[in-house]
């Protein structure tokens, strides 16, 4: 059973934010502050986190912890399975980039969120076809979720970054 508040706490309390704010400064190199986003509604929609960078610049995140490594992402087709309501895969959020951290492994995928979605449509049926549905029971909702591969993945993602040439 999933308990979002539940999840957040632990993540707090395992070091998993110090963990994933040092991979921020390492990743972007005139990163200034990081502000954790506690506004639920900001949090639904993708961003968890607002990187600021010295020129201004804010980079927007969505942090995706898994505490086991089965050697895939998962992507959530649907929040809510019964309802279909869309899950953050197929959703217009403000987010640019997905941080997908691992903790055993502490392996951390930095995906960039609209090329993600792109690999996503591209792929959906496919993937959906030879992955299957895993599923996640939350209260009162099951998430749908598709478990891909890393590497079928990151491939997809390469595809789409080089699949539009002038």
């Amino acid at each position: 059973m999933n308990d979002f508040n539940l999840d957040l706490e632990w993540s707090l309390n395992t070091g998993t934010d110090k963990t994933l704010n040092d991979l921020y400064h390492r990743a972007f190199p005139h990163l200034r502050e990081i502000i954790a986003v506690k506004d639920l509604k900001l949090q639904i929609a993708g961003i968890d986190k607002i990187l600021l960078m010295d020129c201004g610049k804010k980079v927007l995140v969505d942090e995706k912890i898994r505490r086991s490594d089965y050697g895939d992402i998962l992507l959530e087709e649907y929040s809510d399975f019964d309802r279909k309501k869309v899950g953050w895969i197929g959703r217009t959020k403000f987010t640019d980039y997905i941080v997908y951290y691992v903790v055993p492994t502490k392996k951390v995928y930095l995906l960039p969120f609209l090329i993600l979605q792109k690999a996503w449509l591209a792929n959906y049926q496919d993937w959906l076809k030879l992955f299957g549905r895993k599923f996640a029971q939350n209260k009162n909702y099951k998430t749908s979720n598709i478990p891909v591969p890393v590497e079928e993945l990151l491939a997809a993602i390469k595809t789409e970054i080089c699949a539009d040439t002038l």
